[in-house]
Order: structure tokens, then sequence, then C-alpha cells
């Protein structure tokens, strides 16, 4: 298999392709950025309100929720709307993500091959694969990175700090376990969405490919470390955006008037919200290209497709 040739192809795909990226990559990574923001600052803001720091009687959820009563209450037109916006919010979030990545992953697979493939077929693509996708998705968010993290913070949130030293090294090992299942179902995805999979079959599958192909480990593993740099930069988006509405904020409202601030902070904060989830949109895009190339190829090989019977 030749590495550089992958490598290559999948960047000249991705570079050649900027509609199929801004519809299928940016657009569900810009909203999971945004959910992302706000679930950091809730976790930062519930750290601030626990033992650890300011000890409040008051959890940061209950101050939240009373808030947000309190406020509905008073403007009752906005309950509607509000109601609205969350469930529209809510659906996108569960339902986009899901139906962009398969349908990237076959028109990519399908131009692979060199068949003509509209944009527009992606969402039929997409939709057909939803449910089997989802459903791994769920499976594999319990022993995600960010599975863990939630867990490990809920935790220590709610629990005295001795406890840590006995939940530490069951998370750790967990966390070793999940890196390691995550390697083995690399390719579940692309059975799901390519090969028309179930679930557990794909998981299967997946695994045997790995297995059997031990003289590509080298290359997985830049790979997932090349996934791993991405999560390093969304989390380093996610805390880059407040940071800079915080400090234009502070910055414009000692030059000018207060609102005036704000509106100009809230802008120079979109404007470095839509251009880091362009480069991530970029950067996820360009890796499921490497893995889908990476999957056709193996599966392309008679020994492989001897195993995978």
């Amino acid at each position: 298999m030749d590495y550089r040739r992958i490598i290559h192809d999948a960047w000249v795909f991705t570079r050649g392709n900027k509609t199929l990226m801004i519809w299928y990559s940016f657009i569900p990574t810009f909203l999971t950025t945004v959910i992302g923001i706000v679930y950091l600052v809730y976790q930062f803001f519930a750290f601030k309100r626990s033992h650890w720091f300011d000890n409040s009687d008051v959890s940061f959820l209950k101050e939240v929720t009373t808030y947000v009563i309190d406020f509905f209450q008073a403007h009752g037109q906005l309950v509607t709307p509000a109601i609205a916006l969350i469930i529209v919010v809510g659906i996108f979030y569960l339902l986009l993500p899901t139906i962009c990545l398969g349908g990237l992953i076959q028109i990519t697979a399908r131009r692979r091959a060199g068949q003509e493939v509209k944009n527009i077929d992606g969402i039929s693509y997409g939709l057909l694969s939803f449910l089997v996708l989802f459903k791994y998705h769920l499976f594999i968010k319990t022993f995600s990175f960010v599975g863990i993290a939630t867990e490990i913070a809920l935790i220590l949130r709610n629990f005295e700090s001795s406890i840590l030293q006995f939940i530490l090294p069951v998370f750790i090992t967990v966390g070793i376990f999940g890196f390691l299942l995550t390697l083995l179902f690399t390719y579940s995805e692309f059975f799901i969405v390519v090969s028309k999979k179930g679930m557990l079959e794909a998981i299967g599958k997946s695994t045997k490919l790995v297995l059997f192909n031990w003289q590509h480990t080298l290359l997985m593993g830049i790979l997932m470390l090349f996934i791993g740099v991405r999560i390093i930069i969304n989390v380093v988006a996610v805390l880059f955006v407040p940071a800079l509405i915080i400090a234009s904020a502070g910055f414009f409202a000692t030059i000018t008037l207060k609102i005036i601030g704000l509106a100009i902070a809230f802008m120079i904060g979109f404007i470095g919200l839509i251009a880091v989830a362009y480069f991530n949109g970029i950067i996820h895009m360009f890796a499921n290209t490497v893995w889908t190339y990476t999957f056709l190829e193996l599966t392309e090989q008679e020994k492989n497709k001897e195993i995978l019977e």
C-alpha cells in the first residue's frame, strides 16, 4: 500500500471539492463547535461553583435553571419561540452530523471508483445509513474521550477529592481499553456506509480487517495521531472563541459605549468561530478521505476478501 499516494490523493480530493466540504463537513463542524462551546462554558462554571473552588451552596445548574425560569416568567411571549429554537437545534445536532458523515463517506467512495455523483445525492446516502450509523455512534460514545471526561468531571464535582485515588486507575484502564476498541473499530463506519452492514457485523469485520493487516498498524497509528491532533485543535478552538469574546468585550467597553463594545466583541467572536469551524471542516474531510481510501484499498485486496467473507 502506497501511504504517500493515499494521503496525496486525499488532500487533492479535499482541495478540489470545496462545495462538498462546506455542506458535509463545515456545517456540521460549525454546529458541533457551537455546542462544544456551550458545553465547555457549563463545565467551567459548574467546577467554579463546586467544592474545588467557590464551594457554593447552590450548584451552577440550579442557578441557570432559576434564572431561565425567572426570565421566561417575565417575558412569557418568548417561551414558544425559545422552545421551538431548542427543538430545531436539538434535532439538527442529533441528525445532521451523522447524515453528513454518511453522505460524505459514500460520495468519497463513489467518486474514488470513478462514478459521477452529485453533492445533493449525499443526503440520500446519509439517510439510508443514518439509523445504523447513529446507533453505532451512541455505542462508541460510552468509551470515547469526551464520554470518559464527562463522567470524571461529574464525579469530581459531586464527591470529595479523596475519591480521585480510587477512580483514577479505573478511568485510566477504561481509557486504554476504549482506545484499543476505537483502533479495532476503525473501519466500522465504512462497512456500515459503503458495504451496508449492520452495526455488529461492521464491528466484527472491522476488527478482522485491523487484526489481519497488522503491517498497516503504523499507518493507522499516524492517522489516529492526526485525528488526536484534530481533537486538540477542537479543544483549543472551543477555548479560543469565548476567550476572544470576553477579551474583546473588555477592551472595547473601556474605549466606547458598553453596548457597542459587546456588539463588536460578539462580531469578532463570530468571525473567529467561522474561521475555526472552516479550518476544522477541512481537517475533518481530509482525515475522512484518507480513511475511506485506506478502507477501499484494503477491502479490494484478495486476501482480505477471503477474510471478510
